[in-house]
């Protein structure tokens, strides 16, 4: 930024403030017309003070953000969650019936709109143009008088009697007229990536990523959120992260209350917004997300993504590498039995050492003793295994979701030796076998499932009858 610019916003603008003129000029992007115009909209001369604190573009944005969400608006009905979740997306079958048509309520939601949302903006004509043209017939039925045709067949003049706007295209409209010039600027600079968004479904962009190779990045947004507005202002409309985008990706944005976006959150975990990852187009899987609620830095962002890119690849000869999805524990989904033993174990550790009935006392040896015994299962440390060449069999491990595990070990080595792998694996692949890598497991034989493995955790492979043999794990 030129301090030329710098010098002719405070001349015209009649201020001495060079922060609040940066402001705005980088708010802007140094166009010196438009941040003139902007700041004097914003500080009407008859009430503005050369010394008075002049408010920051983000605070223009939040004020103006606030008033449309502000919860103090009690006779605003919030949008009901329940309807959008009654409309599920459905799998197109060729020749039976026809694709789902994406309607702008299927990725904006049908909320109240903000300034921000461009729904009604004359982008949004454009993007909204299909939906129109298919409801039009619908709202001309119901326009009562207004949507009579009248054909004189008397008339020597045939004239061509237009439709009505629809209902739809009148509200917007009329939205449209009550912005403020400031709130239209605001929009503008705050306003979805349009130019990059895929208006379908999730599922139709599987299909779509599928056909063109492409993997799906899937953005989704809180209209209340300001940091949701940032990121459309200072991420999307990045020219380096649209070429990246437009290459590479089916991009999809939805907000969080749409079917489109309730539907993405019924299947992956969303902690805050905005919420940005990559799906794989075949399999659907998460193969990339970034921290929740935060807007990543581009060049970072642009790096990470080329990473990935070298790792990961569409081709379905190649394998890709393991994901490592993180498993978020939830004592809700245990047994009465498992939440009472699990309300213990953490009791225990909450008190272990921080009381004097818990502290260890020196002089009394003998008391401490029986705290050393503890159970085989926990004495077992995590290790990673190597497979033997020679004097090895073969035992496979069948986990609790049905996946298997054949893996190579040595006659002589101890069966502790399979607990130790076993313990490894399921941290190092965690979510993988649908146990937590802190949850204890039970192995036995299946030619012998009444046995626990852990009683001969001292015995060679061979001793405890393990050779060529099928270990069945359980969730202790």
């Amino acid at each position: 930024m030129s301090d030329d610019l710098v010098s002719t916003f405070l001349a015209v603008a009649g201020t001495d403030d060079a922060a609040v003129a940066r402001q705005y000029l980088d708010l802007t992007n140094n166009d010196l017309e438009y941040a003139v115009t902007l700041y004097m909209e914003s500080h009407p001369p008859s009430i503005a003070n050369a010394g008075a604190d002049q408010e920051s573009d983000e605070q223009i944005a939040q004020r103006l953000q606030q008033e449309a969400y502000g919860t103090n608006g009690d006779d605003v009905r919030e949008a009901d969650a329940n309807v959008h979740r009654h409309e599920t997306l459905v799998d197109s079958f060729d020749g039976f019936m026809p694709p789902p048509i994406s309607r702008p309520t299927d990725i904006f939601g049908s909320g109240r709109i903000g300034v921000f949302n461009q729904r009604f903006e004359d982008e949004a004509d454009e993007y909204l143009a299909r939906d129109d043209a298919m409801s039009e017939d619908e709202d001309w039925e119901d326009d009562e008088d207004d949507g009579i045709i009248v054909v004189d067949s008397d008339d020597e003049d045939d004239e061509q009697h237009t439709r009505p706007l629809s209902r739809r295209r009148r509200r917007r409209s009329d939205r449209l007229s009550e912005l403020t010039s400031t709130q239209r600027r605001l929009a503008t600079l705050f306003r979805p990536p349009f130019d990059l968004m895929s208006r379908v479904d999730l599922d139709s962009a599987k299909k779509q990523g599928r056909t063109d190779k492409k993997w799906i990045l899937i953005n989704i947004q809180d209209p209340a959120e300001f940091t949701c507005q940032v990121l459309n202002r200072d991420f999307w409309s990045n020219q380096r992260i649209k070429t990246v985008v437009r290459e590479h990706f089916i991009f999809l944005q939805y907000q969080k209350d749409s079917p489109n976006g309730q539907n993405y959150q019924s299947f992956y975990t969303v902690s805050e917004l905005p919420h940005i990852s990559i799906l794989d187009p075949l399999t659907g899987e998460r193969v990339r997300t970034w921290p929740d609620g935060q807007v990543p830095k581009v060049d970072d962002w642009i790096e990470e993504v080329d990473d990935f890119l070298a790792k990961f690849s569409l081709d379905q000869n190649s394998k890709n590498p393991t994901v490592q999805h993180e498993v978020k524990f939830d004592p809700d989904a245990l047994s009465e039995e498992q939440q009472i033993e699990f309300a213990l174990k953490q009791s225990m550790q909450e008190n272990q050492g921080s009381s004097k009935d818990n502290a260890i006392d020196l002089d009394e040896p003998e008391q401490n003793e029986p705290a050393q015994n503890l159970d085989p299962f926990s004495q077992i440390q995590p290790r990673d295994h190597e497979e033997p060449s020679d004097n090895f069999t073969r035992i496979q491990i069948r986990f609790p979701n049905g996946k298997r595990l054949v893996h190579k070990f040595g006659k002589d080595e101890q069966v502790s030796t399979i607990y130790s792998y076993l313990k490894h694996i399921l941290q190092s692949e965690s979510g993988v076998y649908a146990l937590a890598p802190e949850e204890t497991f039970r192995l036995s034989n299946l030619s012998n499932r009444s046995k626990s493995l852990i009683d001969c955790a001292d015995d060679t492979v061979v001793g405890a009858g393990l050779s060529n043999a099928s270990i069945l794990l359980e969730k202790d």
